[in-house]
């Protein structure tokens, strides 16, 4: 569920303000009216059990007063006090009949102004079970009768609101062009609390969408105003933020090991919660700052600043008072001395108290995370039968409370704990058949949340890598951990790493963008084998799929750490990029990889000597880490290259294919590219100066093709195309990045960025399209990113984003001669009816190796940086 989002912009304080003691004078009904406001009390203090039990008796009065605008109100509310409880189908009831009050109503103030409320709610309610569609015409209808009342802050929560729903669909040109406009209109009010409101709720919407530069560049536009007007509470609670989105931004400069950034933020960082805390009014956003201080600490290794952190802490969460955020506080308290130090005698006494006070507000939500922090504790102590018993607990709870995204975790760690003992016990580290129970329970669940992965609850710490990813890898640790796995043990383990693609593409969305759809390989190529290596910490496994049903094959490189492979990869990586490199270094340092991945199955793939008698002709690989920034291709054997043997190709996996090959006799080409574009120099690029050549050998080659050139090439002329002709191949000549972020993954036109977001609108027709997918999307002098290990993600993400079957793009830049030529024998070859994709481009990379003997086409730096992501047919 997308518990996040019921707390984002229109909160209950708000709807309860508005408008209550105007739309109920005192009468005899002065009960019912307590009623609301006591219910609004407990919601503001986070006591949602006590606010919903309170504001079923104000229905329950009003009802029996006849009051219907009053009743409609209560429900409303009642609506969204059970859905921070997770009881979706009493909120659901709730809203509905609050709903079909109001539809009897004549129109006026107090009845829009209700009936806006009961939008907003049920579209709150909508987008945490997963109907987006439903949930964005709700905010649309909720922000036209906001609109007809006057009230403004009713109008922009709902339309940022809309974005979110938008951004949970994909439709992220739409959501950016809303935020836009919010942007423009928040930035023209005067200088006052609800202007830093406004930024503040945009930059956590940024903060969440990703786009960390502009999160942080609005939250510094609200704290300069809050502290220019004097609003020491709402400049605390954006120092909060900002710290927030500045420890994001410390986190991505790691993925890509930028020593000198991930510093600098941090100790921004840092200093934000310093003062966050220093000048905050409210002890909860003071016990925030010092919690995320803390947990910063913690993970840039500067302990020796902790000392004086942990009493300043335990002194502010005891003046708390009982409410969801509190509870949230002593468990984050917890875990992060957990962390410290698991034999810390205080940390038992602060996990009884949050579990004490969620009994007592009757928040089974708060109760299953602080159990399930205990069981995590006596886990990490090796005090097994209290790890067990108290995640069992938690367990539980969590299963009764809809809360999916705790669910997995507890699940996760009852396998975690189970497979612990068993080792202990047996002293051998055989996978014990219970922990792989509640390992597939966790790995289920996970499925089943899908794209609300990188959407959970922000009060509770959340990190793909190490919340989420480990539980895939973990299982299919334990699928492999025999010598000879079962047959449905190598199935299981194969279909894992295939969610795993899915998940880490929806985490680099940030929703579920990925339709995946069952295909049967055996009916797709009987001439293909698909192999599937798994870097786990220890070891190097590889999984083989051969011509028949599951005709599975396995081998494990024992002792070859994910360390080990991810230096071989580097290693070979810079020695392709650069033509310095001896060709005995690196025929060696790929041999290395040749050895671990393809050697094990060398006499079942190759059953002769003589490829064209042989069955197998084609190898598809779903790479794993950072394997994805290598091309196979050029993986050495000792005396030739695998592509000298196969045609070699890449694919996310085999769900998001779809089994046509491309009809060459409808082949209509889109070329666009630029030379020196001031784009390029915007970037600090340079010219590519054989892109004229380029298109012009391309254009001579295909019966059916449209150019645009240099100023012609723009993202609206490219639609205008896309719009106007069946194109079924999309051919861009120019510079572009690959990145595991989404906002650093781009290709560039004429002016500017076409971002991996934007792609979508730009190569898909609303309806049109729909059935006529561009076949193939062609990408000849882009580049991963340098340092990001999950570089080659962005390349995915362009193609499943382009809506392209097939992608074909240089993942290093190449000499652009020779990228001219490459690309002109590319469609010579494409033109050939009788042969694939993937056997066209092996055709031309044969044609390097051997044919231009008075060049250095032959290195692999000029054919192997050239991969096929996709479709191979």
């Amino acid at each position: 569920m997308k518990f996040w989002r019921l707390i984002l912009i229109a909160t209950l304080s708000l709807l309860f303000t508005l408008g209550i003691s105007a739309l109920f004078p005192i009468t005899a009904q002065d009960s019912a009216i307590a009623l609301l406001q006591a219910g609004k009390k407990y919601y503001d203090a986070q006591q949602f059990a006590q606010a919903a039990q309170t504001l079923q008796q104000a229905v329950k009065i009003s009802q029996n007063a006849k009051d219907v605008l009053q009743q409609a109100q209560a429900l409303t509310f009642t609506s969204l006090a059970q859905q921070k409880l997770g009881q979706w189908q009493q909120a659901q009831v709730a809203v509905h009949e609050s709903l079909s009050l109001l539809k009897n109503l004549p129109p006026g103030q107090q009845a829009d102004q209700a009936r806006a409320q009961a939008e907003n709610a049920q579209a709150h309610l909508q987008l945490a079970i997963g109907n987006g569609e439903a949930a964005l015409e709700s905010w649309q209808n909720a922000e036209l009768l906001y609109s007809r009342c006057g009230d403004r802050t009713g109008v922009i929560g709902s339309r940022m609101n809309q974005a979110l729903a938008m951004q949970s669909l994909g439709l992220y040109r739409r959501a950016n062009k809303i935020l836009t406009q919010l942007e423009q209109q928040i930035d023209q009010q005067p200088d006052s609390a609800f202007k830093v409101t406004g930024l503040l709720n945009l930059g956590n919407i940024y903060r969440q969408l990703r786009d960390l530069e502009h999160s942080q560049e609005i939250l510094q536009a609200g704290l300069a105003i809050a502290q220019r007007v004097g609003l020491p509470q709402a400049e605390s609670q954006v120092l909060l933020a900002l710290g927030n989105s500045e420890i994001a931004l410390a986190r991505r400069a790691k993925a890509v090991k930028d020593t000198e950034l991930i510093q600098d933020y941090i100790q921004k960082a840092l200093n934000r919660y310093q003062q966050a805390a220093k000048i905050a009014t409210s002890p909860l956003i003071q016990a925030q700052a010092k919690l995320n201080q803390m947990a910063v600490l913690i993970e840039s290794e500067q302990l020796s600043s902790i000392t004086t952190l942990v009493p300043e802490i335990t002194a502010v969460l005891q003046q708390l008072p009982p409410s969801r955020s509190a509870i949230y506080a002593r468990v984050n308290f917890a875990q992060n001395l957990i962390k410290l130090d698991s034999t810390a005698k205080e940390i038992p006494q602060i996990l009884n108290v949050a579990v004490e006070q969620s009994q007592n507000l009757a928040d089974q939500r708060a109760e299953s995370y602080a159990l399930g922090i205990f069981g995590e504790l006596y886990e990490k102590t090796s005090a097994w039968e209290n790890a067990q018993k108290f995640t069992q607990s938690a367990l539980i709870i969590a299963q009764a409370s809809n809360a999916s995204d705790i669910t997995y975790q507890w699940q996760w760690q009852m396998g975690r704990i189970l497979q612990f003992q068993a080792e202990q016990k047996s002293n051998n580290r055989d996978a014990n058949p219970e922990a792989i129970n509640y390992y597939i329970q966790a790995f289920n669940t996970l499925n089943n949340l899908r794209g609300d992965l990188v959407a959970l609850n922000p009060d509770i710490q959340f990190s793909f890598r190490e919340t989420v990813e480990p539980v895939y890898r973990q299982l299919v640790d334990l699928f492999l951990r025999s010598p000879e796995p079962s047959r449905e043990y190598l199935k299981q383990a194969r279909n894992i790493m295939e969610a795993l693609q899915l998940a880490e593409l929806d985490n680099f969305f940030g929703d579920a963008c990925a339709k995946p759809v069952a295909v049967n390989i055996d009916n797709l190529d009987p001439n293909a084998a698909v192999i599937y290596p798994i870097i786990l910490p220890d070891r190097l496994e590889v999984i083989i799929k051969l011509p028949g049903v599951d005709n599975l094959r396995r081998y494990g490189n024992q002792n070859v750490s994910q360390v080990q492979v991810d230096k071989t990869v580097q290693q070979l990586r810079q020695s392709a990029e650069k033509l310095s490199t001896s060709l005995i270094q690196l025929k060696r340092q790929s041999q290395q990889l040749y050895d671990w991945l393809i050697k094990p199955f060398e006499t079942e793939l190759e059953i002769t000597s003589n490829r064209e008698q042989s069955q197998i002709k084609n190898l598809v690989f779903i790479l794993d880490g950072s394997l994805r920034n290598l091309p196979m291709s050029m993986l050495y054997n000792g005396q030739k290259y695998l592509i000298e043997r196969y045609a070699v190709s890449v694919t996310s996996g085999l769900q998001l294919l779809e089994p046509k090959p491309l009809k060459r006799e409808n082949l209509n080409v889109l070329i666009a590219g630029a030379t020196n574009a001031p784009s390029f120099q915007k970037e600090g690029l340079g010219n590519i100066d054989n892109v004229a050549l380029e298109m012009t050998g391309i254009k001579q080659r295909i019966e059916r093709s449209q150019i645009l050139e240099n100023q012609n090439f723009i993202q609206e002329n490219i639609r205008q195309q896309i719009n106007s002709h069946p194109f079924n191949v999309v051919h861009l000549a120019t510079h572009g990045k690959f990145s595991s972020n989404p906002e650093q993954t781009y290709i560039l036109d004429w002016q500017e960025r076409i971002r991996v977001q934007d792609l979508d609108q730009l190569l898909r027709l609303d309806y049109q399209r729909s059935n006529k997918p561009i076949e193939l999307l062609i990408l000849s002098a882009c580049e991963t990113a340098k340092g990001d290990n999950r570089a080659a993600l962005g390349l995915a993400g362009i193609a499943i984003s382009a809506g392209a079957r097939s992608t074909l793009a240089a993942i290093w830049q190449v000499n652009d001669a020779s990228t001219a030529e490459f690309m002109i024998r590319f469609y010579q070859e494409l033109n050939q009816p009788q042969i694939t994709k993937a056997e066209a481009l092996r055709n031309v990379q044969l044609a390097f190796l051997n044919q231009f003997p008075q060049t250095d086409f032959h290195r692999p730096y000029h054919w192997a940086s050239f991969i096929l992501v996709g479709n191979w047919l």
